[in-house]
């Protein structure tokens, strides 16, 4: 690298020289002291993409170097070499999906639950009816299968009623509290 210094007058005197030689036209101290410091720069910075122009050329190198081709005399060992790369990853890919798929439907799922358990705020009550109840499908419509309570003391939730004589009314046990 070169550094100019303000006394240098033949340094300045040849960049005058060659500007004037290269564009016909005469410049001053300053404008040669400018493009002194300007070449000075570009060659540095010309040396450094060498530099860097070479590290990649030696890493490109060196990758080209640690690769490995590999050829197959038959098209069934190459098929089955090809299978054994690829098909750990694709099963990991289709359990993840079909996990994926079955975390987002139980997910669907308890969502509608939740919404039907807020609209009927009594719900929860229904619960050992729900459990132990029979439905039974006839003429296209669902009914819940119940039969008059068998002993007075045990009445069996889901299956049995009581039916009040005074008021008419079917009672349908939920549970107890």
């Amino acid at each position: 690298m070169k550094t100019f210094a303000m006394t240098d007058r033949t340094e300045l005197n040849h960049i005058k020289g060659r500007y004037v030689q290269k564009y016909a036209q005469e410049i001053d101290d300053w404008s040669a002291l400018l493009l002194a410091e300007v070449e000075e720069n570009f060659d540095r910075m010309k040396s450094d993409l060498d530099k860097s122009i070479d590290a990649i050329d030696k890493a490109a190198a060196a990758i080209k170097s640690n690769q490995r081709p590999v050829h197959f005399s038959d098209k069934k060992l190459a098929f089955w070499h090809g299978l054994a790369v690829s098909l750990p990853w694709s099963v990991v890919a289709i359990v993840s999906l079909c996990l994926f798929s079955w975390l987002i439907s139980i997910g669907e799922e308890y969502r509608e639950l939740r919404r039907i358990v807020e609209a009927y705020k009594n719900a929860p009550n229904y619960r050992l009816l729900m459990e132990n109840g029979e439905i039974l499908q006839k003429d296209g419509s669902n009914y819940l299968k119940l039969r008059p309570q068998a002993n007075k003391g045990d009445l069996l939730i889901g299956r049995e009623y009581i039916f009040d004589k005074k008021s008419k009314e079917m009672l349908v046990p939920l549970g107890r509290k």
